[in-house]
């Protein structure tokens, strides 16, 4: 009997292992042998044929462990990338060089056929390692809303546009970083608690990545399985689901609304639900896993004709993919736009740069020592429900801040007190319910939001920006997850850039690119550990990735709240003070940590 082996790569993502293992025990129910491995290929009996993920397995795979011509002969591809997709194109290149191919859609079963690629489809099913639900409709969910998807400025800008529709509602945002997932994370749930996960939450909503246009099969099966009813944009390829049936199909823009119809239809929901997961149970795997037997046998005889590609061109083509075992995703949205175009600012500074960056600072540093700043009490106090101030600094093209602090005085939780910097730029004079410190000239954020922070008395600070909005629920929520936390930070929605400072602080990217800025609820007694907010003049903008920076390098304990809890409005490009040259910023950031 053919002895099936499938490997996973070694530090590749726990995702493409978990749906391996999913496979072999589908395997071994239909009656044949099947193990799983990872990292380099066991040594082979007469009978043993390998099952891969090929693009990735090969582009992580060290060249000292590069499975051998034989090998490469006997392995079979299983392919998960839809078309529309970079790790599509790079499964074609990879796969030509396999003894034989399978794929779990339909879509791109047909594409690999039509480009010469000889595959067979593998019909994804029920499989009870997915299954911690178990069909009991009345089983609590504790979430309302989930979303479980890599990070992309297309799903991100459309998750951030549906803030006010699921502002009401329980959400969980998961987007990490499109690099391999090897071990749980804030953002990223393996397993058993991914579907824990789903178990709880009522409604999953799902986008598509890239180019791609059809149904993300895993994660729709994964999340019926486990009775989280799946809304999605429009997709092709989901028969036989049948919509309004098994799941809901609409525009990628509504998906937010919907969720929240459906919130209020628990009857609707309920039968979406139940018809979703006896939908699942009548999906055999069987005859597929029969299938992989069968392709295995022709492969271990000898009977399957030779790969198209040989295999030296199949390593150099893994060699140009590969990447360093840190590398970080290339799609992470910057909290400063200065530094959107070059992740790492390499290189040397331009001379324009150099010069540029000496008069703003002669500039702000003559403004500095003539400034007479000048306070402006609020003209009526409020009741607060929290032991919070709020530091909010405006400068040149922001918002003005009034309508941001109704939202804060008007939520659920309201703050001790608000104070506001207005630096050099001159408000419309009018009775405000809040502290007003003004600067007639731009004297830098770090500056202002330090003497704000002078005349802070709580044991928490809300630090924001001009220019954003806020959720009712902001204070409320992330005062929530403070209890065991120095400082608390939510996703904000940008219209550009999607959802900025989702991740978590990570030193490695920190050190690549400034991804998190403003907008965190942090504890007093840390700020004054850090000697408030960097003022040097070089550093404008860059202030928070500082203060982050010092955060993670201190180990303080961060905590992440996965909702939409504020939204950035853009500012007026033409009022963008000149940028200082960032290949200069980023030397000195290092040398100052």
């Amino acid at each position: 009997m053919t002895d099936l082996c499938f490997v996973s790569a070694e530090g590749g993502s726990s995702f493409m292992e978990e749906l391996l293992e999913v496979v072999a025990d589908a395997v071994r129910s239909a009656g044949g042998r099947a193990r799983t491995a990872v990292g380099k290929y066991p040594e082979a009996g007469p009978d043993t044929v390998y099952v891969v993920v090929p693009h990735e397995y090969f582009v992580i795979c060290p060249d000292t462990d590069f499975p051998d011509a034989e090998q490469v002969r006997r392995t079979i591809g299983f392919c998960v990338e839809h078309p529309g997709t970079s790790t599509f194109e790079r499964t074609v290149s990879l796969v030509r060089a396999l003894g034989a191919a399978v794929d779990i859609h339909v879509d791109a079963t047909a594409e690999l056929r039509r480009r010469g690629v000889k595959v067979e489809h593998f019909q994804l099913g029920y499989t009870p390692l997915w299954d911690l639900w178990g069909g009991d409709l009345d089983s609590p969910r504790d979430l309302d809303v989930t979303y479980l998807g890599t990070a992309e400025r297309r799903r991100s800008a459309l998750l951030g546009s549906y803030a006010r529709d699921l502002e009401g509602l329980r959400t969980r945002l998961l987007t990490p970083p499109h690099e391999p997932m090897t071990a749980a994370r804030v953002d990223f749930l393996p397993g058993k608690a991914k579907f824990e996960h789903l178990a709880r939450s009522r409604f999953l909503l799902n986008l598509h990545r890239e180019q791609k246009q059809t149904l993300e099969w895993v994660r729709t099966l994964e999340a019926m399985t486990n009775g989280c009813v799946v809304i999605s944009e429009t997709s092709a390829d989901i028969e036989p689901l049948v919509p309004g049936e098994h799941l809901v199909i609409t525009r990628a823009e509504s998906l937010g609304t919907v969720a929240a119809a459906l919130a209020a239809e628990p009857g609707r929901e309920r039968r979406l639900r139940a018809a979703a997961y006896e939908f699942v149970r009548s999906l055999d795997m069987g005859p597929s896993a029969r299938m992989l037997i069968d392709v295995a046998s022709s492969l271990a005889s000898g009977a399957t004709a030779a790969p198209v590609t040989d295999l030296a061109s199949m390593r150099r083509f893994a060699s140009t993919l590969r990447s360093p075992a840190n590398a970080l995703a290339v799609d992470t949205a910057p909290f400063d736009a200065r530094f959107a175009g070059d992740r790492s600012v390499q290189g040397a500074a331009s001379p324009e740069g150099l010069v540029a960056s000496a008069q703003i600072i002669r500039q702000v540093e003559g403004a500095r020592r003539v400034a007479t700043p000048r306070w402006e009490p609020a003209a009526a106090s409020l009741p607060a429900t929290a032991d919070v101030d709020v530091l909010i600094v405006r400068r040149t093209g922001e918002a003005d801040p009034d309508e941001l602090v109704n939202d804060l005085l008007t939520g659920s939780v309201t703050p001790k007190q608000v104070l506001v910097g207005e630096d050099g730029v001159r408000p419309w004079r009018r009775p405000r319910p809040y502290d007003v410190l003004l600067h007639d000239a731009p004297l830098g954020r770090g500056l202002t939001r330090n003497s704000l922070l002078e005349r802070s008395t709580a044991s928490w600070l809300l630090v924001l920006d001009g220019g954003t909005r806020a959720s009712e629920f902001l204070l409320e929520r992330l005062l929530a997850a403070s209890e065991s936390a120095d400082v608390v930070h939510c996703p904000i929605a940008d219209p550009v850039e999607g959802l900025v400072g989702a991740l978590p602080p990570e030193e490695r990217r920190l050190r690549t690119l400034p991804y998190l800025g403003s907008g965190y609820l942090v504890r007093r007694s840390l700020v004054d550990d850090f000697g408030g907010w960097t003022t040097e003049v070089l550093f404008e903008g860059l202030e928070d990735h500082l203060f982050w920076r010092r955060v993670a390098a201190a180990d303080r304990q961060a905590a992440l709240v996965q909702e939409v809890l504020l939204r950035r409005q853009r500012p007026d490009p033409d009022s963008r003070p000149m940028d200082h040259d960032p290949h200069r910023v980023w030397a000195a950031v290092e040398s100052a940590l």
